[in-house]
């Protein structure tokens, strides 16, 4: 457990801050990561001790909250609590720690204005930096509309059967013959869906993916061998890759710019807290036994 200036820190707080770092890296990488557990467990372990240093500053700086800042807050959040059916029973039991959250997020409001002052805004230069360096993630991937013609793969015919019967339709095809005419008479998809409707990019490793995206429009496939099954597919239509316009999402970049900006500020702030702070790793069992 974490001792960090004598205040112990909710071993839970630990746990759940791991299991968040480790989630967010494995779906980065696309792969599990147990063996890198030391590694999360260390980071998490180093933001929870920033975080509890940081708010042991915001009380330090701004010790009393005066009433008048607290009170309308605290009616907000029980108008919002009774909106959700909580009883007022429930409700006055809890208004303690209601005002104890309250008053501890208006100290790093304040802590964050103490930080930043004037430069608690974001310019539009700034929010159009945030733009390029995050264009990835306003970026709608490209999509492809297709036919689609399927042969399983079961004990009664083997795959080179299958195989060598598509390339025999494909022939078919590629000779001038309609392909949504001869996917009905041959798909042997239990539904007979024959239009796959739009497909986005999101697996470029994924076999029938890349190969679909990898195509022209109005191009017909080679075989594609799948999950358990073998596919002809034909391009209907194709949609680029495209970004979405700065314009359309000024507000949340706006947003997410000013709030990396003050993240930005409390991590200096807690860099510096940590030269002057005793943080411990304890074993509280021992400490239980005695």
């Amino acid at each position: 457990m974490l001792r960090v200036n004598g205040e112990l820190v909710d071993q839970e707080l630990v746990e759940e801050t791991f299991h968040r770092v480790k989630t967010a890296e494995e779906q980065r990488v696309q792969v599990s990561c147990c063996e890198r557990d030391p590694e999360f467990y260390e980071q998490a372990e180093q933001e929870v001790a920033d975080s509890i240093l940081i708010a042991q500053e915001a009380e330090k700086r701004f010790e009393e909250i005066p009433e008048e800042e607290v009170t309308p807050k605290l009616k907000e959040m029980i108008d919002v609590y009774r909106e959700h059916g909580a009883s007022w029973d429930m409700l006055d039991a809890q208004r303690d720690m209601m005002r104890h959250e309250i008053s501890a997020s208006l100290r790093m409001d304040k802590l964050i204005v103490d930080l930043l002052g004037d430069d608690n805004v974001v310019s539009e230069e700034e929010v159009r930096a945030f733009y390029d360096e995050n264009r990835k993630e306003y970026q709608t991937p490209a999509e492809a509309r297709s036919l689609h013609l399927m042969k399983t793969l079961n004990e009664e015919t083997t795959s080179d059967e299958v195989f060598s019967e598509l390339c025999v339709v494909r022939e078919e095809i590629l000779e001038g013959g309609d392909f949504e005419e001869i996917a009905k008479r041959e798909t042997e998809k239990s539904t007979g869906e024959l239009d796959l409707g739009w497909i986005s990019l999101d697996r470029p490793t994924n076999p029938f993916e890349a190969t679909l995206f990898s195509m022209r429009d109005g191009e017909v496939s080679p075989v594609i061998v799948y999950e358990h099954a073998m596919h002809l597919v034909k391009v209907v239509e194709l949609k680029p890759e495209q970004v979405v316009p700065f314009e359309e999402v000024k507000e949340e970049l706006e947003n997410r710019a000013l709030a990396r900006k003050r993240r930005d500020a409390l991590q200096s702030l807690a860099v510096e807290l940590r030269k002057d702070a005793v943080i411990e790793k304890i074993d509280t069992t021992n400490e239980d036994e005695d």
